[in-house]
């Protein structure tokens, strides 16, 4: 069983701050039940890697984050239909095969919401332990509803941006 990811304050505003763009996710085919992958970074030999930037405290936080992933169409749903699920933080061995540790972030529905607020009033991500050691691999995973079975997630069309930390040396 893996463990799991939680807010760590020691790691906040260690190394660099690292961003996540929507518009990097892979065009990948979500499904209901079954944690898909759509985006990962692998930690290089002088590196270690964590989810999340700062502290969790909403009035010094770092990393105010948002999302607004939508379908593109092919597959089931409509271009441009939300993806409706939960976000998944995790840490995964060399082969992207074994998670070795995961949280569920939040759901998609409140990460589109929170790009409508203002920057100090979005979700926060803060830094998260375990960090990545050199060979591991930081993903984000989507659960999908079984509303958004099937459905392409479209990079181009969607919004957002989310962050790791980057300790090197």
């Amino acid at each position: 069983m893996p463990g799991a990811l939680y807010p760590e304050g020691d790691l906040s505003g260690r190394g660099g701050k690292e961003v996540i763009r929507a518009s990097q996710f892979n065009a990948a085919r979500v499904s209901a039940d079954n944690e898909v992958t759509v985006w990962s970074e692998e930690v290089k030999q002088d590196q270690l890697l964590y989810h999340g930037y700062g502290v969790r405290q909403r009035d010094f936080a770092e990393a105010f984050v948002g999302a607004d992933l939508v379908a593109s169409g092919n597959g089931a749903g409509d271009a441009g239909d939300p993806i409706a699920g939960e976000l998944v933080l995790t840490i995964t061995d060399s082969e992207q095969k074994r998670v070795l540790a995961a949280t569920t972030f939040d759901g998609l529905g409140e990460l589109r919401d929170s790009l409508q607020e203002v920057r100090s009033d979005r979700i926060v991500e803060p830094a998260m332990a375990p960090v990545a050691k050199p060979g591991r691999h930081l993903e984000l995973r989507i659960d999908a509803d079984p509303v958004s079975d099937g459905y392409e997630l479209d990079p181009t069309e969607s919004n957002g941006k989310l962050y790791y930390g980057q300790i090197t040396g």
